[in-house]
């Protein structure tokens, strides 16, 4: 049995800021659902000093540095009564562990893996292997560590040796956006052009998202398929002049529409949305598709993404991970029906998710 602590939970959630990615996007729908469930959710941001939010107190940590973060940490949190801190991605994580080492009085404490980490050690300096290097000495001492997929989990307890029983995985909110609003609007408007795609990318443009394989694919499907394909991007980022100097050198149209929070409501009638991520966590983007009625690619070897495809139904799986893999994983993907509100996508509405942290909550409470 356990025991609510009188009034609810009280529980700092750590994240770089409240907007801008997934993780953000998933800390905040759980701070949300805590306080609509009678719970004491206040948001901890490092790097969004004016952050606020209506519902939910939000606490900017100014601090600059990683060691000056941790002080800053450590100080507000021997005051704040928390019964549980929760970081998000590595460098959060290792924030609350520090933070929280022998201190008096400390709260439960929670790390989340949102991604899988092996291929990136090949695409990320020397910063994140510093980062591992310390979760492999400190992960074990969290009192539990949320998983964002299962791929995601497997990874964390061989990697860290955790132990089994402290380690679940916590669907995300992905449905949060109501994309199901968007599937109604393009059943509405019917199929696109038969001879079009237009690959659909809602990621960062960053290595590890390596968007310059959506460019050569796009390349590929209009040369060898005589397709009309085009690229269409939501999202930011330092490769975007590499992107288009690509693009124009292989003849592919483009277009930069940069972040949009709900980037299935302008997606094309063609679209076809593509993740070419040597890795992903999970990938909210895709049950997004799913949801909006989209068919959507990723590489197998992104590894998170099994948890978010259906193959055959919601999208395709590349087998690898060159342009002709996703451009065949594509021509298949295209002749999908849209899903019609399937039960699995239960599995990562706001509530479900919720539900799922809170009993995290409440077991290592008790």
């Amino acid at each position: 049995m356990t025991v609510t602590p009188e009034g609810g939970l009280r529980v700092g959630i750590l994240l770089p800021s409240l907007s801008g990615g997934g993780a953000e996007f998933v800390a905040v729908q759980w701070a949300e659902h805590l306080a609509r469930n009678g719970h004491h959710p206040t948001l901890l941001t490092t790097h969004e000093p004016d952050a606020t939010h209506p519902d939910v107190p939000v606490v900017a940590l100014t601090a600059s540095s990683f060691p000056a973060r941790v002080r800053a940490l450590r100080s507000h949190v021997s005051g704040a009564g928390y019964d549980v801190l929760m970081g998000l991605m590595p460098h959060w994580n290792l924030l609350v562990l520090m933070a929280t080492r022998g201190l008096s009085g400390a709260p439960r404490t929670i790390i989340s893996g949102r991604n899988v980490e092996a291929p990136l050690r090949r695409i990320h300096g020397l910063s994140y292997k510093v980062e591992l290097g310390l979760a492999h000495r400190l992960y074990r001492h969290a009192d539990a560590y949320v998983a964002i997929s299962h791929p995601v989990a497997a990874e964390a307890a061989g990697t860290y040796g955790l132990d089994p029983d402290r380690v679940w995985v916590v669907p995300n909110p992905a449905t949060g956006k109501d994309p199901a609003r968007s599937a109604a609007a393009r059943e509405a408007a019917g199929p696109g052009d038969a001879g079009s795609v237009t690959l659909t990318i809602p990621a960062r443009l960053v290595p590890q998202k390596r968007p310059l394989l959506a460019i050569e694919t796009a390349a590929l499907l209009r040369e060898r398929d005589g397709l009309d394909a085009k690229v269409d991007f939501f999202g930011k980022g330092p490769l975007e002049a590499e992107v288009r100097s690509t693009a124009e050198r292989l003849g592919v149209p483009v277009t930069f529409r940069g972040w949009v929070t709900s980037w299935f409501d302008e997606a094309e009638p063609d679209a076809v949305v593509l993740l070419t991520s040597a890795a992903e966590g999970f990938a909210n983007v895709l049950v997004e598709a799913a949801a909006a009625g989209i068919p959507s690619v990723a590489s197998s070897r992104a590894l998170g993404v099994a948890d978010a495809i259906v193959p055959h139904v919601t999208g395709e799986f590349a087998i690898g991970s060159e342009p002709a893999d996703y451009a065949d994983a594509i021509l298949r993907a295209r002749s999908l029906a849209p899903v019609s509100a399937p039960a699995w996508l239960e599995r990562f509405s706001p509530g479900e998710s919720g539900a799922a942290l809170l009993h995290v909550l409440r077991h290592i409470t008790r």
